[in-house]
């Protein structure tokens, strides 16, 4: 018989829905991304090219381009040497996109160590966010490309990876907001259950959360 006061698993199952635990939620101190290329209102997508393009050991080609989220790599993406869009960018994206840094990752995912770019060097226009547009139904305005100094490189490299983490726990934290303790689980489990609940979760909120936030 369980001490009086003593945690027990209705205690737990009715407060937090985890019964393997943790049986407490800790807040993660930190500051907010420093910017401007990563923020406070970056999406997922653009925290995880960032560091994709920072940490990717492929980079020969355009195999590392998600087929499903993008424009048709085919078709689009070439960019310049500078990382900018050659032709508007209509041409086959091949290995445009890491055109300034082919020879190897910017950042060590392994090590967390990052790799001085040797040449100024780029994170090239295709991947980047673009700025709205003032004129209704015209295209967003892209970005220019975010450029890697040659000299303070490794330093700029090792920021700029420090605002993705950081952007990654704001958004894992909001996540965890808004479904509560006892979503989030239950939309985990039926995660890695792979059925159809996990569906029927993403129409329920796709008209309350833009595409921006994935």
């Amino acid at each position: 018989m369980a001490a009086a006061g003593a945690i027990t698993n209705d205690i737990i199952l009715s407060r937090t829905g985890r019964e393997f635990g943790p049986d407490f939620m800790l807040n993660v101190e930190k500051t907010g991304p420093a910017g401007p290329t990563i923020t406070p209102e970056s999406s997922i997508t653009e925290v995880l090219n960032i560091v994709g393009y920072l940490c990717n050991t492929t980079r020969g080609d355009d195999s590392t381009i998600n087929g499903e989220g993008s424009l048709d790599k085919t078709t689009y993406g070439v960019h310049d040497p500078t990382g900018v869009y050659q032709n508007g960018g209509v041409g086959a994206a091949a290995a445009t996109l890491y055109t300034s840094t082919a020879a190897a990752p910017l950042f060590a995912m392994d090590t967390l160590v990052a790799t001085a770019p040797g040449a100024d060097a780029f994170i090239p226009q295709g991947i980047l966010i673009r700025t709205r547009n003032a004129a209704p139904g015209g295209l967003h305005t892209i970005k220019l490309p975010v450029t890697i100094n040659a000299v303070t490189g490794q330093a700029e490299i090792t920021a700029l990876m420090s605002d993705c983490v950081k952007q990654m726990i704001n958004i894992l934290e909001n996540t965890r907001s808004i479904f509560g303790p006892k979503g989030w689980t239950a939309l985990f489990n039926k995660v890695k259950g792979g059925g159809g609940g996990a569906k029927r979760t993403h129409r329920q909120h796709r008209r309350r959360y833009s595409s921006k936030h994935y």
